[in-house]
């Protein structure tokens, strides 16, 4: 029987982080392993990934990091299937890519809409399709995939292609939950608000968004814990998520929010 001291052991489990090298996943990955997970650190950015791989475990460790574009079937399929053959299993999938340039929809270039797609609803299709049958043969399996505020509510800040994306793959947890409960495989998404990242700080600064002296205020305002997200905070509802404190959450998107969405 599960108890409070063990519900959250990663100790033995084998899991794949794709977006292993952006902010959150630079955070979450060194977590990881400290909880004891092995784990293969997927980006595009192989250096990157290389580079948390290495601050996640100093000293070697069994963790890798492997090069993946989650828009291309065959280099997910390939990231995937190298993980697989070096661990035996594959316990868990955390993937946290995305891409989300800023356009009103009437300025949008039809590229830039279908990149977004690309990057963050398509792959999260690849994965879960190359890792669904892998995890329905263990007849077990535990996958998260990152979403957003955008995909529940507007933001107005030339998110529509982004918060399309978004809501889309909050349907497609939906779906995969039903789909995999048989197979005793969970599938939950992690929706944050606005987290202190590079690229939000991007924005923050950007005098077309209005500036950091307006713009910030006017996102803490819409947040009742009155702060952003930092990245640490993406670390428990993640470990929440793929461990068996969560054995009976399935079809879920988690706001790691500080209230956003209750309004």
């Amino acid at each position: 029987m599960s108890d409070a001291n063990t519900i959250f052991d990663l100790t033995e489990r084998k899991g794949i982080v794709f977006g292993a090298a952006g902010g959150i996943g630079a955070t979450i990955c060194p977590a990881l392993v400290r909880a004891g997970a092995t784990l293969a650190m997927c980006d595009i950015n192989a250096d990157k990934a290389a580079a948390v791989c290495d601050d996640a475990q100093p000293e070697a460790g069994r963790s890798c990091a492997i090069a993946c574009d989650v828009t291309q079937p065959d280099s997910v399929q390939q990231a995937v299937n190298e993980a697989a053959d070096r661990f035996g299993q594959i316990d868990f999938v955390v993937n946290l890519t995305f891409f989300a340039p800023l356009h009103p929809i009437v300025d949008m270039p039809a590229d830039v809409f279908e990149q977004t797609i690309r990057v963050c609803l398509t792959g999260a299709f690849n994965i879960s399709h190359a890792v669904g049958p892998i995890m329905i043969q263990q007849g077990a399996g535990a996958v998260v995939h990152f979403s957003s505020i955008a995909g529940a509510a507007a933001l107005g800040r030339g998110t529509g292609a982004y918060a399309a994306s978004k809501a889309g793959i909050n349907a497609l947890v939906r779906e995969l939950a039903i789909e995999w409960g048989p197979h005793n495989i969970r599938v939950n998404a992690i929706a944050p608000c606005q987290t202190r990242t590079e690229p939000l700080m991007r924005i923050l600064d950007n005098p077309d968004f209005g500036g950091r002296d307006i713009l910030l205020p006017r996102m803490l305002a819409k947040i009742p814990l009155g702060r952003l997200a930092e990245t640490e905070d993406m670390i428990g509802p993640t470990m929440f998520l793929i461990s068996d404190a969560s054995k009976m959450v399935t079809g879920h998107v988690l706001y790691a929010d500080g209230g956003y969405m209750a309004q």
